[in-house]
C-alpha cells in the first residue's frame, strides 16, 4: 500500500515547515503555499488509501489509484529532500556562518528555484488531472473503516484435519490438565504464538478430544479475528451455547444478546474457546458479558500477541507459548504430508533438500504444512526439489498463497511507521541477527520514529520494537540481562513475506537475490541492500538518484575510490551502512553526501576521518567501533545534531588485559555536541578540558571515559552531577594502579541503570548505594580495603554483579533477605579469598554464578544449595582441591547436586581445558 510513502513524504514535510526553513529560504510565495499546501494533498492520499486498505473487494482501477497515490507521495518526499539539501547553510546557529556556507553552497549549486518550482508543479498538476477525470483522492479526511483490513477471511490449517497433532507433546499434557483439574475457580487459558505456529490446532486436539467437553454444561468455539463484531460473537455463542438451530437471534440488539447469554450462562459450567484475540479491549468486552458460572467454567483463549495473552489469562502460569516444533517433530509432520504415498517416508535422493525445506520452515507448523503440501503435487525428482527450495528464500509464489495469507492479517494490523519499521528487517541478510541499538538508530535515521515530548525517538523506537515482538512477528535471538531484547531476527518465512512486501511498496531491494537478474533490479531503488559480492555492486545511474539508504552485507575486496564514486551522486542519501566493508581509506566523497543521517563504518580498517566531515550537518549518528581511527579532527564539533558518537576499539584477543580497549584522544571542542546522547569512548588528555565540558552534554544517556588520572576526581564529579539522564557510565583509570577519585558526587543521576568502574578505589563511592535504578555493576582493580557488598546488598534493581580484582579481603558474606534481584555473579581474580558463605534468603533469583581464579578458595561457597533458581555453574582456573571436592562422590557435591550445568576450565600450555561436572558426568 502506498500509506509507507505517505507517511515518509509527511514527516519531511514536517521537518521542513516546523523550523520555518522555507520562509529563510526567501521562496516565492507560490512556491511556499504549495509546499505547505502538500500537507493537505497528503492527507487526502491517505484517507483514501485506508478506505481501499479496507475494502476486501479492492479492484483494478483502486490498485491503479493506490499505485498514484505512491509515486505521487514519493515525488513529494523527493522535492521536500532536495529543498532541504539547498539549505543546510540555514541551520546554522551563527549569522556569519550561515553566509558562509550559504556562500560557498550557490557557488557549487545555487538554489535551483525553477527545477523545483517545476517539480511542484508536476505534483499539482496530478492532482488536478485526478480531479478533472473524476478519479480524485476524497476531499474528506475519512478516517479508517471500523474493520482492519486486510480482506483475508479464516482459514481452517490442513492440520485441522489430521486426528493427532504432531509435537507440543508435553505442553498439551499439562495444558489439558489445567483444563481439567477440577479447581472450583473459573480459569482462562492462554495459547500464543506467531501466525502459523498451530495455536489453533494445539487448542483444537485438547478441546475435541474424548471426554473433554463431557466434563462441562456446554461449549462454545467461536473465532474473534480483528474484524471484531460483538454483536456476531454474541449470537455465534448463543447458537452453540443453546444449541439453537433457528435463524431469530439476528433480530437482537447486543444488549439483548448479552443479556440472554448470561442468563443462560449462570447457573452452568461451560468451557469457551475464544480464537484469534487481537486486542485486550476484545477480551474485556466478551469478560464482561460473561457470568462465572457453576464453579469449574474454563475459557481459551489464542492469541499472537504475548501481551494480550498476558492480560487475558488468570495467571501468567496459565500462558502456554508455542515457540515452533522441535526438528524430530517437524520433520515428521512434513514427511507425513509431503510423501503421503510412500506412508511418509523420505527417499533417499530427496533426503537433503527436504531437511533444508524443513529447516527454513523453523518449526512453524503451518509453513510445514503448506510447503508439504505443495511438494506432494509436484514430481519427486531431486531437480523439482531444489528448484523449489531455491525459490522458498526469494518468493511466496500461487502454491504457497497460505503462507502469505498467514502472515498478512499481522503486517496489515501494524500502524505505518512500524509496519516501516517491521519491513526494514528485510534489508538484511537471512539468519543474520541485528543489535537492538543499531535497529533503533536506524529506524530514527530514516524518519520512521519521532520523539514526543515526554519520550526521545530513540525511547519510542524501543516501544515500536517490543510491539512487534509481542505480536511474534519479530524473533529475539538472545535477550539482555534486563530483559530488553540483545539482538532480534525474523524467521526465514516471514523475511520472504518481507521481501515480498518491500518490492511491492517500491520500499527497497535486495541485490543480488537467487532467481533475480539484474535487469530486474533497474527500477527506481529508493533504498539498497546488496549481499555477499560487491564485485556486482550496481553501478549508480539516475534510477538511484532518490536512494535514501544503503547498505553492505558480506563483502569482498572493494577500493574505497570505487564505493565513494558510487555513492557521490545519492545526493538524498541519508543511511549509509558500511559494517565490516573491505576499507582501508575513508571515502571522502562521503562527506558530499549532506542529508546523511546515519554513518557507520564499524569494523572496517580506516584510520582517519577527513576534516571535510563537519559538511554532514544532519548526521545523528557516527559508528567507528573497532577500527583503528585514535583522533577525530576538530571539525565534528560542528555537528550539532549528532545524537550517538562511537569510537572504540577493543583487543579481542587479550579482553582480561587492564588496557584491552582503546578510546579516541585529543578530542577538541566536545562541548559544542549539546544533542550528544551516547559517547563511547574517549581517552581524556592530561588537562581535564574534556572532562569539564561534559557538564555542556546535558543530553547524554551513556558515557565511556578512558585514561581518568587522580587529579581528573573533582572536575569530573562535577559534570557528572550535571547530566541528569545518565543511564550508563563507565570509566577507567589512566593505568592499573591510578586511583579513580569519585567520592565528591553528592547527586548521581537517578537514572543510572549501568556502572562499570576500572580503576583503584581508595574507598567504596558512598553514592553508589543511593543508585535505587541500578541493574548491573562491574567493579574491576578496584583492589580495595572495603567489601563492596556492604554497600550493594539493599540495592532493588540489582541484577548483575561482576567483581574483578576489586576486594582484598579473606571472606564474602551475603546476608539473608539482600541481593533479591540478583541474577548473575561473577567473582574473578581475588587473590586472597578463601571463604564465601551464603546465608539462607540471600540471592533468591540468582540463575548463575562464575568463580574465575580465586587460588585460596578451596570449597564451593556455603548455603550455595540454598540457591533454589541457580541453573549455572561456571569455573575457571580454579584451585584443584576446589575442583576435586565437586566431582561425583567428592565432599562438596551435594551442595551442588541440584545445578543442571556445572563447567569447569583449566588453563594450560594448550589452552583452556574443559570439563564437564554437570549431572552424572564427569571428565
Amino acid at each position: 500500500m502506498a500509506e509507507l510513502a505517505i507517511s515518509a513524504a509527511t514527516s519531511i514535510l514536517i521537518e521542513l515547515v516546523v523550523p520555518k526553513i522555507l520562509e529563510k529560504l526567501n521562496v516565492d510565495k507560490d512556491m511556499e503555499k504549495d509546499v505547505k499546501s502538500m500537507k493537505s494533498w497528503l492527507g487526502r492520499m491517505q484517507a483514501y488509501v485506508e478506505e481501499a486498505n479496507s475494502d476486501i473487494n479492492n479492484s483494478r482501477s483502486n490498485d491503479e489509484k493506490v499505485k498514484l497515490a505512491r509515486e505521487t507521495a514519493f515525488e513529494i518526499a523527493d522535492v521536500l529532500d532536495e529543498i532541504a539539501l539547498h539549505s543546510t547553510h540555514l541551520v546554522h546557529r551563527h549569522k556569519i556562518t550561515q553566509e558562509a556556507r550559504k556562500f560557498g553552497h550557490n557557488i557549487r549549486h545555487g538554489f535551483p528555484r525553477k527545477r523545483i518550482s517545476e517539480k511542484i508543479a508536476d505534483i499539482k498538476s496530478k492532482f488536478e488531472d485526478t480531479k478533472s477525470q473524476n478519479v480524485a483522492f476524497p476531499d474528506g479526511a475519512a478516517g479508517p473503516s471500523s474493520s482492519s483490513g486486510s480482506g483475508i477471511g479464516h482459514r481452517v490449517s490442513p492440520l485441522l484435519l489430521d486426528d493427532e497433532m504432531v509435537g507440543y507433546t508435553d505442553l498439551k499434557e499439562t495444558f489439558t490438565i489445567r483444563l481439567t483439574d477440577g479447581g472450583k475457580s473459573p480459569v482462562t487459558l492462554a495459547v500464543v504464538g506467531p501466525a502459523g505456529s498451530g495455536k489453533t490446532t494445539f487448542v483444537k486436539n485438547v478441546f475435541w478430544k474424548q471426554g473433554i467437553r463431557g466434563r462441562f454444561d456446554c461449549h462454545a468455539w467461536v473465532h474473534v479475528s480483528k474484524n471484531f463484531d460483538l454483536k456476531a460473537l454474541f449470537i455465534n455463542m448463543l447458537k452453540q451455547f443453546r444449541d439453537w438451530r433457528k435463524d431469530s437471534y439476528h433480530t437482537f440488539d447486543i444488549t439483548e444478546a448479552e443479556a440472554l447469554l448470561r442468563n443462560h450462562l449462570q447457573n452452568r459450567r461451560y468451557i469457551l474457546v475464544l480464537d484469534d484475540i487481537w486486542e485486550k479491549e476484545h477480551w474485556d468486552y466478551v469478560k464482561n458479558a460473561l457470568p462465572d458460572g457453576v464453579s469449574g467454567s474454563r475459557i481459551i483463549v489464542s492469541t499472537r500477541d504475548s501481551n494480550v495473552a498476558l492480560f487475558c489469562a488468570s495467571s501468567p502460569q496459565c500462558v502456554y507459548e508455542l515457540k515452533g516444533l522441535e526438528w524430530a517433530d517437524a520433520w515428521r509432520l512434513f514427511c507425513k504430508i509431503a510423501f503421503k504415498d510412500s506412508n511418509g517416508e523420505c527417499p533417499a535422493e530427496l533426503k537433503t533438500y527436504s531437511s533444508k525445506i524443513v529447516t527454513r520452515c523453523e518449526g512453524l507448523s503451518f509453513a510445514i504444512v503448506a510447503v508439504a503440501a505443495a511438494l506432494a503435487q509436484k514430481p519427486k525428482h531431486i531437480i523439482e526439489w531444489e528448484r523449489f527450495h531455491k525459490r522458498l528464500g526469494c518468493e511466496i509464489g500461487s502454491d504457497l498463497s497460505a503462507i502469505r495469507n498467514t502472515l498478512l492479517p499481522g503486517y496489515m494490523d501494524l500502524s505505518s511507521d512500524v509496519k516501516s519499521c517491521f519491513l526494514y528487517l528485510g534489508l538484511f541478510p537471512e539468519d543474520y541477527s541485528v543489535e537492538r541499538g543499531r535497529l533503533i538508530r536506524l529506524w530514527v535515521a530514516e524518519r520512521f520514529v519521532t520523539g514526543t515530548d515526554s519520550s526521545t525517538a530513540e525511547e519510542v523506537a524501543e516501544d515500536y520494537l517490543r510491539q512487534l515482538i509481542h505480536r511474534n512477528l519479530v524473533h529475539v535471538s538472545n535477550w539482555d540481562f534486563d530483559g530488553r531484547p540483545r539482538n532480534c531476527r525474523v524467521l526465514s518465512l516471514v523475511l520472504t513475506f518481507i521481501v515480498h512486501k518491500c518490492k511491492e511498496e517500491v520500499f527497497a531491494s535486495i541485490f543480488p537475490r537467487e532467481n533475480t537478474s539484474v535487469d530486474e533490479e533497474t527500477h527506481v531503488i529508493r533504498r539498497l541492500s546488496v549481499h555477499g559480492d560487491c564485485s556486482h555492486l550496481p553501478q549508480i545511474n539516475s534510477n538511484f538518484a532518490v536512494i535514501r539508504s544503503i547498505f553492505l552485507f558480506r563483502c569482498g575486496t572493494i577500493p574505497a575510490v570505487h564505493l565513494g564514486n558510487n555513492f557521490r551522486d545519492c545526493e538524498l542519501l541519508r543511511v549509509l551502512d558500511l559494517q565490516g566493508a573491505p576499507l582501508t581509506e575513508f571515502p571522502e566523497q562521503i562527506t558530499n553526501l549532506i542529508l546523511l543521517r546515519y554513518l557507520s563504518l564499524r569494523e572496517t580498517k580506516i584510520k582517519t576521518i577527513p576534516s571535510s566531515i563537519k559538511k554532514l550537518f544532519y548526521l545523528r549518528t557516527l559508528d567507528l567501533r573497532q577500527t583503528s581511527v585514535t583522533q577525530l579532527p576538530g571539525t565534528i564539533s560542528r555537528l550539532h545534531n549528532l545524537r550517538h558518537l562511537f569510537v572504540y576499539n577493543y583487543n579481542v584477543d587479550h579482553y582480561l588485559a587492564f588496557d584491552s580497549v582503546r578510546g579516541v584522544e585529543k578530542f577538541e571542542g566536545i562541548g559544542n555536541l549539546r544533542n550528544l546522547q551516547k559517547l563511547s569512548l574517549v581517552k581524556v588528555g592530561k588537562k581535564d578540558g574534556v572532562i569539564r565540558d561534559l557538564k555542556k552534554l546535558t543530553q547524554l544517556r551513556k558515557l565511556a571515559l578512558v585514561g581518568i588520572k587522580r587529579e581528573h576526581g573533582k572536575s569530573l564529579c562535577a559534570s557528572l552531577e550535571q547530566l541528569t539522564y545518565l543511564t550508563t557510565l563507565d570509566l577507567s583509570s589512566n593505568t592499573e594502579e591510578e586511583f579513580l577519585e569519585l567520592g565528591e558526587i553528592q547527586n548521581p543521576s537517578s537514572n543510572i541503570q549501568r556502572l562499570y568502574l576500572k580503576g583503584r578505589l581508595e574507598a567504596f563511592p558512598r553514592w553508589i548505594s543511593k543508585l535505587d535504578k541500578l541493574q548491573r555493576i562491574g567493579l574491576k582493580w578496584s583492589k580495595s580495603k572495603d567489601n563492596p557488598l556492604k554497600a550493594l546488598k539493599d540495592l532493588p534493581s540489582l541484577m548483575e554483579i561482576e567483581l574483578i580484582d576489586s576486594y582484598e579481603g579473606e571472606k564474602l558474606e551475603f546476608e539473608a533477605s539482600t541481593f533479591k534481584k540478583l541474577k548473575t555473579l561473577v567473582i574473578e581474580k581475588f587473590s586472597r579469598l578463601n571463604t564465601v558463605v551464603i546465608e539462607e534468603g540471600a540471592m533468591p533469583e540468582l540463575e548463575r554464578m562464575n568463580l574465575h581464579r580465586c587460588p585460596y578458595l578451596k570449597m564451593i561457597p556455603l548455603g550455595i544449595h540454598n540457591l533454589s533458581e541457580i541453573k549455572e555453574l561456571v569455573l575457571r582456573d580454579m584451585a584443584v582441591d576446589f575442583i576435586a571436592r565437586l566431582r561425583q562422590n567428592g565432599e562438596d557435591r551435594w551442595m551442588v547436586e541440584r545445578i543442571p550445568v556445572i563447567k569447569s576450565f583449566t588453563l594450560s600450555n594448550r589452552g583452556w581445558i574443559p570439563e564437564n561436572l554437570s549431572g552424572s558426568f564427569s571428565a
